[in-house]
């Protein structure tokens, strides 16, 4: 185990491919008659084998290196290839001994030597040889642009890997570094409502929200260019631009058309919402990006502004968040944990080993925490959930987590735009158990106890809701059969979307506003944790 400290696993990885790729030769046997009468897919999204070869190179070392679990990179390039086969059923590939085979409907037509050891460089240009090989005799190859081709092979290598790992073509990977790291735009989300494109949300602060644009506003123009017959993704191209620079929207709002000028700026998506309950601040975090600890600390000042120094309650809301980055879940618990343990990650790498622990003297507030999850709760949420309640800063209410329990790491592609995503850690809550398949148990399982928040109140108050047994289960889950895994897996399993209204969020209220209710509920889940397993898997 590294010592105690951060650092962020979600880092881009670059490689040494290209200097590697020369030294990679190949023999090729061509078979019989190959013929390249058609042209090659023209422009610059026609597949250029060296290019391919540095984009495979890159990832199969990031998979050698990186991943959870070693994977032989020749199973790798024989799945890509296999990606690219399902394009033209009529294409094969096939490793024979020494040899890779690639056939026409039956027919070879190209052989390749299969590199002598499992070198990621020599399989990475093998990769790209033999998809080359395949364009020239396929017509619908020839015709596929690259970044399809580049997805179906790289969808397949990860098809290899575990289900959390995954590739980003070039407009995913534009997507993807935005909801981690903020844009340069002016701060809303478009949608497209009966053939117009229109404006789906405004993000709090942002230069659009300044200027005064809402909800539901159609899209004239940009720039004066019309965009009436543009789709979502060209209408959000004009949109962007650099830092600083102006764009000029028309749009219409009802009956009337409206001009603004808006300046871009860095963008980040507003994750956190308050809302006071009864006098309980309520927060609802809808995923983790790198201004989530900040919004949260600045929400939690809100809140105590409104209601007092002394909060009596916080209900923390995570009810269908997909998670984010890791070391922002690690900051928001650490707003509520005073010390000790926050997370612990265990892989292959050294550097994936890790502890987080809580910085004493961070901490916010010492008002009695009430944390919702459902089953859509995943990755980084689960990793607040899980160390607000093992570190008994909080009662956890809702439905069992997603159970993702893994940490990615993110490795550019540059040669193709893309990034591929790659599990490199499992995470492990403070009581030791992991948070993978599992997820985190709730303290109260409110589906057993339907939409009224009196029925589990009453329960807690008679004794009958006992919260020992089957949370102290997860503690043990790796020693399960089957057969009562599966059972586990199907027990309290919900989606209940965020609300300030639904019956978990009334129930939280009602046990945050009677604190010898809350104190109850709350030492039969501290009774309910167990202690540390000795071999944590």
């Amino acid at each position: 185990m590294s010592q105690p400290g951060r650092f962020s696993p979600l880092n881009t990885l670059t490689s040494v491919a290209a200097r590697r790729l020369a030294a990679a030769g190949l023999a090729l046997l061509l078979l019989g008659s190959c013929t390249s009468s058609r042209p090659e897919a023209g422009g610059p999204t026609s597949f250029a084998m060296d290019t391919g070869a540095e984009a495979f190179s890159i990832g199969y070392e990031g998979i050698a290196d990186l991943y959870v679990e070693p994977v032989p990179t020749q199973s790798l390039a024989l799945a890509a290839l296999d990606g690219v086969a399902a394009l033209d059923p009529a294409i094969d590939f096939m490793r024979r001994g020494d040899a890779l085979i690639v056939t026409d409907t039956g027919t070879p037509f190209a052989k390749f030597t299969v590199p002598a050891d499992d070198n990621p460089t020599q399989w990475a240009r093998l990769t790209a040889a033999a998809i080359e090989a395949a364009r020239k005799r396929s017509a619908v190859l020839a015709d596929t642009d690259a970044d399809r081709l580049y997805e179906v092979a790289f969808d397949a290598i990860t098809g290899k890997l575990d289900r959390f790992s995954r590739y980003h073509n070039a407009s995913e990977t534009r997507a993807g570094r935005a909801a981690r790291k903020g844009y340069t735009g002016i701060g809303v989300t478009i949608g497209q409502t009966d053939g117009s494109v229109v404006v789906a949300s405004v993000y709090r602060g942002s230069p659009a929200h300044t200027a005064g644009l809402q909800t539901g506003d159609r899209f004239v123009a940009v720039d004066g260019k019309s965009v009436t017959d543009k789709d979502m993704e060209a209408t959000a191209n004009l949109l962007r631009g650099a830092i600083g620079t102006t764009v000029d929207i028309r749009i219409a709002r009802g009956p009337a058309e409206l001009d603004f000028q808006i300046l871009r700026q860095r963008v980040i998506e507003d994750t956190v919402r308050f809302a006071a309950l009864d006098g309980i601040a309520y927060f609802n975090v809808s995923g983790f990006n790198s201004d989530t600890a900040s919004a949260l600390a600045l929400a939690l000042r809100e809140a105590k502004a409104q209601l007092g120094d002394d909060l009596p309650g916080i209900i923390l809301d995570l009810r269908q968040n997909r998670g984010g980055t890791l070391d922002e879940a690690v900051e928001v618990a650490d707003l509520f944990v005073d010390n000790g343990i926050i997370l612990e990650t265990q892989g292959r790498h050294s550097m994936s080993r890790h502890r987080y622990d809580a910085q004493y003297g961070n901490t916010t507030t010492l008002a009695p925490i009430a944390v919702l999850i459902d089953s859509g709760s995943a990755s980084a949420a689960e990793v607040v959930a899980a160390a607000l309640q093992d570190s008994g800063r909080a009662l956890v209410i809702g439905a069992r987590s997603y159970g993702k329990g893994t940490v990615q790491r993110v490795i550019d592609i540059p040669p193709i735009s893309s990034e591929l995503i790659l599990t490199w850690a499992r995470m492990h809550a403070p009581s030791g158990y992991a948070l993978s398949d599992f997820g985190v148990f709730p303290s109260i399982c409110t589906p057993d106890y339907g939409d009224d928040p009196e029925v589990s109140a009453a329960a807690l108050e008679s004794g009958e809701l006992r919260l020992s047994e089957t949370m102290q289960k997860r503690l043990y889950v790796t020693r399960m059969d089957e057969s009562e895994r599966r059972k586990l897996l199907a027990w309290c399993h919900a989606d209940h979307p965020p609300s300030t209204t639904d019956s978990d969020t009334r129930l939280a209220v009602r046990l945050l506003s009677d604190r010898k209710l809350f104190q109850l509920a709350f030492h039969a889940s501290r009774v309910a944790l167990g202690e540390r397993p000795a071999n944590p898997d």
